[in-house]
C-alpha cells in the first residue's frame, strides 16, 4: 500500500471521523437511536479476500439500542472519473459481506440479515454522473420481469459538490477533511489546519490528529506544492509553523487547480443553462453570491453593475473570479 492510500485508510479507520461522516451526511432520522459508543470497524480477519483487496474500503458495525444493527460499507473513490458500474460493484461487495458475516458466525443463517448501507465517498473534481442504482444500469424489460431484477441503491457523498454548494455540516471532522481536500489556497489551508489542531486537543483525539497529520504530509502538501522540497515535519504543530514561515514564498506556487476546475465547470454549466433560458437575473445572483463569499460584503455599485450586465459580461466576470485576488481584478481582466 502506498503512502497516499495508507493515509486515507488511516483517516477512515478512525471512529471519530467515520461517526461524523455518517451522522453529518446520512439523512436518516433513525440514526439517532444508534449506540454510537459501539461504532467499530469490522476486523480484517472477518473480511473476505475479495473485500480486503479493495484499498481504502471499510466496513463498520453500528448496533441499535433495540438490539438490532446496521453495517456501513464504505467505498472510497479517489479517482477523478466516474465509475459507471459502481452500483453493480457495490451489489457484489454487499453480497460478499453477507457471506463473510455468516461464515464468521457473526450473523446467523436462520435470522434476518442486518441492513447494509453502501456509501460511495467521491473526492474527484468533476461531478459524479454514474447511475446510483442497479435499476438505472439495467436495460428496459417487460413489467412482469421487473420485480425479479437485482436491486441496490447506494448513497453518494460527493465532496467537491458539497464544498461548492457550501453544504457541509459545521463542527464535523469529515467536513474539515473535505474542505482541506478542496481548499481555496494556502491561507484557507492554514486556517483549516488551525481548526483541526483546536478540535483534536483532547487525548481521545490523539490518533485522529496523527491521521490528519499523516494525510496532510503525504497527500495534501505534495499535491499542492509538487515542485517544492518540503521540510521534514512529524506533527500538526510543526506543519502549522512551517506553513506560517513559508506562507509568502509558497502562495504563488500553491496549486488549487482542483477547486478552480470544479468551480469553472460548475459556473460554465450553471451560467449556460441560466442564460439559455433567459434567466440573466439568476446568473447575476450566482455571481454575486460567489463574489461575496470570496471578497466579503459587496458595494452597492458592484451589485448594480451585476444586475445590469449583459450575458457575455456575466460569463467573463464569472471565470475571472477563479484567478482574481481583488474585486477590481474581476472586472478589469
Amino acid at each position: 500500500m502506498n503512502k497516499i492510500d495508507g493515509s486515507y485508510r488511516l483517516l477512515f479507520s478512525n471512529p471519530h471521523l467515520v461517526r461524523d461522516l455518517i451522522r453529518g451526511f446520512v439523512d436518516e432520522p433513525s440514526l439517532a437511536s444508534m449506540d454510537w459508543s459501539k461504532l467499530v470497524p469490522l476486523p480484517s480477519d472477518y473480511v473476505s479476500d475479495s473485500l480486503r483487496q479493495r484499498q481504502g474500503d471499510g466496513v463498520w458495525y453500528l448496533p441499535r439500542q433495540d438490539g438490532k444493527s446496521i453495517y456501513f460499507l464504505l467505498m472510497l473513490e479517489h479517482q477523478s472519473t466516474n465509475d459507471r458500474i459502481m452500483a453493480l460493484r457495490l451489489a457484489t461487495y454487499s453480497a460478499l459481506l453477507y457471506e463473510t458475516l455468516m461464515a464468521s458466525k457473526l450473523v446467523s443463517r436462520k435470522a434476518h440479515l442486518p441492513r447494509i448501507l453502501p456509501v460511495v465517498l467521491y473526492s474527484g473534481i468533476k461531478r459524479w454522473t454514474a447511475p446510483r442504482s442497479m435499476n438505472d444500469l439495467l436495460e428496459s424489460s417487460p413489467r412482469a420481469l421487473r420485480p425479479y431484477a437485482l436491486q441496490l441503491r447506494y448513497l453518494l457523498i460527493d465532496e467537491s459538490e458539497l464544498v461548492r454548494r457550501d453544504a457541509l455540516p459545521a463542527n464535523n471532522f469529515a467536513s474539515l477533511l473535505f474542505r482541506l481536500e478542496h481548499n481555496q489556497g494556502i491561507d484557507d489551508v492554514q486556517n483549516l489546519v488551525h481548526t483541526v489542531w483546536d478540535r483534536t486537543t483532547g487525548p481521545e483525539f490523539t490518533e485522529l490528529r496523527i491521521a490528519f497529520t499523516t494525510w496532510i504530509k503525504y497527500v495534501l502538501l505534495p499535491r499542492a506544492l509538487p515542485d517544492v522540497a518540503l521540510p521534514a515535519v512529524d506533527d500538526l504543530l510543526e506543519i502549522k509553523a512551517m506553513m506560517t514561515e513559508h506562507s509568502r514564498a509558497w502562495t504563488h506556487q500553491w496549486k488549487a487547480e482542483g477547486l478552480k476546475e470544479g468551480l469553472k465547470e460548475g459556473l460554465e454549466e450553471g451560467l449556460k443553462q441560466g442564460l439559455e433560458k433567459g434567466h440573466q437575473e439568476g446568473a447575476s445572483a450566482v455571481l454575486q453570491k460567489l463574489l461575496q463569499r470570496k471578497f466579503g460584503t459587496l458595494p452597492a455599485a458592484t451589485k448594480h453593475r451585476l444586475n445590469s450586465a449583459t450575458a457575455e459580461q456575466l460569463e467573463t466576470w464569472s471565470l475571472n473570479v477563479l484567478d482574481a485576488t481583488t474585486l477590481d481584478e474581476v472586472f478589469t481582466k
